[in-house]
C-alpha cells in the first residue's frame, strides 16, 4: 500500500468505527521523526551542495541543503512542486529570468515559490550555508521533475548530490529518487 493510499480501501470491508481506526492506525504507522545533523563528510569532487533528506511522504519532503561558498545552481523550474526555503545558516540569494535578485535571506527568513516558478540561488559570503526545503508534490512524487532553463552557472551542474544518514553515503539525484519510490511502496 502506497503512503496515501486509503487504507479501507486495501482489502475488506471495514465498516463505521473499525473503518475509521483502520484509516488511523495506517496513517500514524507512517509518522517519522528527524534531526539535522551537518553530515562530517568531505564533499564530493566539485560539488559544492549536499542535501540531506530529514522526511518525506508522496506529497511532500524535507531536506536541509548544505552549500560551500557559491553552491549556485542555474535558472531552472519544477512543474508539481511547491518549495518552501528558509535559511538556517548563512545567507542564500535567490533570483528570478535575467538574474533580477526575488531577496537575499539571513537565518529564520525564507521564501515560497510556487510550482513553475523560476529561480536559481547561491549561498553568499564565505560561511556554510544551511537551507531548509520544503517541497509539495500535489500529485505525488512521482510526478516531480526539475526543468533547467538556463547552462548550469558551476562546473558541476549545481546539482549537488544526497546524504543518506543511515549510510552514510552520498547519493546522485537519480539514486535519491529510486530510493525514495523504493521506501513509498514499503
Amino acid at each position: 500500500m502506497s503512503q496515501t493510499e486509503d487504507p479501507t480501501q486495501a482489502g475488506g470491508e471495514l465498516r463505521g468505527a473499525e473503518k475509521k481506526e483502520a484509516f488511523f492506525q495506517a496513517a500514524e504507522a507512517l509518522i517519522q521523526s528527524f534531526s539535522f545533523h551537518a553530515p562530517d563528510i568531505e564533499f564530493p569532487k566539485e560539488k559544492k551542495k549536499i542535501h540531506v533528506k530529514l522526511a518525506g511522504t508522496n506529497h511532500v519532503r524535507a531536506s536541509v541543503q548544505v552549500l560551500r561558498e557559491g553552491g549556485e545552481n542555474n535558472l531552472h523550474y519544477h512543474p508539481n512542486m511547491d518549495l518552501i526555503y528558509m535559511v538556517l545558516k548563512g545567507r542564500i540569494r535567490f533570483y528570478g529570468p535575467g538574474d533580477k535578485v526575488i531577496g537575499d535571506y539571513g537565518p529564520l527568513e525564507g521564501v515560497l515559490l510556487p510550482e513553475n516558478a523560476r529561480y536559481w540561488f547561491e549561498s553568499v559570503g564565505t560561511e556554510e550555508a544551511h537551507l531548509l526545503q520544503i517541497a509539495g508534490f500535489p500529485k505525488g512524487i512521482d510526478a516531480f521533475r526539475r526543468v533547467a532553463l538556463e547552462v548550469p552557472k558551476q562546473a558541476d551542474g549545481g546539482e549537488g548530490v544526497w546524504y543518506d544518514g543511515d549510510s552514510g553515503k552520498t547519493l546522485s539525484d537519480a539514486e535519491q529518487k529510486a530510493l525514495e519510490l523504493q521506501q513509498k511502496d514499503r
